[in-house]
């Protein structure tokens, strides 16, 4: 069942902003990023957010595909339980948009967090 619930918080950041959301919220206990989307009618801003259960190290990489492009990449030691946006991206969405982040947490734990139209763009 844990398995599940895993997966749908995975999926629930694009189910969201499609059925009009303003701001979500994509995050998994065990994981130490996740996404937070906000969404107005022309434009999107992105936050990779840390919240980690554990003090761990990580590096990642954002990208934000819209109407213009954005890429972050950071390497960073995260405190446990200590919530922090680490990068913020913002771009007008025009017909479509992608948030990319691609993970690599110091415990091995390798994971891309995805929202809005990636398999269109």
């Amino acid at each position: 069942m844990r398995h599940v619930l895993a997966k749908l918080a995975l999926f629930g950041p694009v189910l969201a902003i499609s059925a009009g959301a303003s701001a979500v919220n994509a995050s998994s206990d065990q994981r130490a990023l996740s996404l937070e989307v906000i969404e107005t009618s022309d434009s999107v801003e992105v936050h990779v957010v840390a919240n980690s259960p554990v003090t761990q190290q990580v590096e990642f990489t954002a990208e934000l595909t819209g109407a213009s492009n954005a890429r972050h990449k950071g390497s960073t030691s995260v405190a446990s339980g200590n919530r922090q946006v680490l990068s913020r991206m913002k771009t007008n969405t025009g017909e479509s948009w992608c948030a990319k982040v691609m993970v690599k947490e110091a415990g091995g734990a390798n994971y891309t967090l995805t929202a809005g139209d990636c398999d269109l763009i």
